[in-house]
């Protein structure tokens, strides 16, 4: 374990106290230089860590830096245009406001806090600030899209790369594209088009992502026993490490989403296959046997009335 992490690991376990910069030299055998240089090398990465030259060090959680995610980024994606806000009413709402712009860029928009964010069905997606990830991707489209259910599915997987490869936790996804951790949800994603007012075409793709980040207060208390977070505690990472490498991710797969190369770890991760749920379609409930996730990205149910391809509807119900 490098010097960083440990002097991370030291000051998370201090939180919300402060520990010294004597206590710390001697706990990590080091000198007050390596210690400085260290705590400058966190606050960039995102970091937010108090410093009093009579009490220490104290650790604050982290804090959204468009320099720190960009520094991340792979080298091919570093280009990328980042908006940053601390409160927006809903990420995909600016994006979808932007691309009514006539602006042809790749553009991310990033937000701390969002007071009107939403999922399927114009569901309210709770996000508090501090605690959690609100991105949408906006994709200038060159052409119509295809494989629309590889798509859907396309991002979790990017996103369930991104949390193995930053934390090391394994989530499970919930077919379509909602990931859970410890059978509790941890992320939503929804995926969203925008018309273009002349031609009537679709003229941008929007991609919302919402993570968990911490576990917050602000969670209603008939939601608690359904919604999770990746952490309960103080992070090892920052929202900003776990953003870049979302980012990474889907960026590398959705050249090539369209061929589905990606389903068979999708379904590795599947929290659905095996189980017995009930798929809410319109008006309609079926309930049977999740067999698989096929090529084109669809549920394959076993129903009494035999096996059965859906391309859209809720899972509503998992019988564990």
């Amino acid at each position: 374990m490098d010097t960083q992490t440990k002097l991370l690991k030291q000051l998370i376990a201090s939180a919300p106290h402060y520990i010294s910069q004597q206590q710390l030299k001697q706990i990590l055998n080091c000198s007050t230089t390596e210690i400085v240089n260290q705590i400058k090398a966190l606050n960039a990465l995102g970091h937010h860590i108090d410093s009093r030259s009579t009490a220490g060090y104290r650790y604050l959680g982290d804090q959204l830096l468009e320099t720190s995610i960009h520094q991340q980024l792979k080298p091919q994606f570093r280009g990328l245009k980042l908006h940053l806000f601390d409160q927006v009413s809903s990420t995909n709402q600016v994006a979808k406001q932007t691309a009514t712009q006539a602006d042809n860029q790749v553009q991310v928009f990033i937000a701390n806090q969002q007071t009107a964010g939403y999922g399927r069905y114009q569901r309210p997606f709770v996000s508090p600030g501090q605690t959690g990830i609100y991105l949408s991707i906006l994709l200038p489209l060159q052409q119509p899209l295809t494989a629309i259910g590889c798509l859907t599915t396309a991002v979790a997987t990017a996103v369930f790369r991104a949390i193995k490869q930053t934390t090391g936790i394994t989530t499970a996804i919930k077919w379509v594209n909602d990931l859970y951790y410890q059978q509790k949800k941890i992320c939503g994603i929804l995926a969203e088009t925008v018309t273009d007012a002349t031609t009537q075409n679709i003229s941008h793709l929007v991609i919302g992502i919402g993570v968990n980040f911490m576990r917050s207060t602000a969670i209603p208390a008939h939601l608690k026993t359904k919604v999770g977070a990746l952490f309960t505690q103080i992070a090892p990472i920052t929202r900003n490490q776990l953003i870049a490498a979302i980012l990474n991710q889907f960026f590398v797969l959705y050249p090539t989403y369209p061929s589905g190369a990606f389903l068979t770890e999708y379904r590795q991760h599947s929290l659905l296959i095996n189980r017995r749920v009930t798929l809410k379609l319109g008006d309609q409930n079926i309930t049977g046997t999740v067999k698989t996730i096929n090529n084109k990205g669809e549920l394959v149910l076993a129903t009494h009335n035999g096996l059965k391809n859906f391309n859209s509807g809720e899972v509503t119900k998992v019988y564990f």
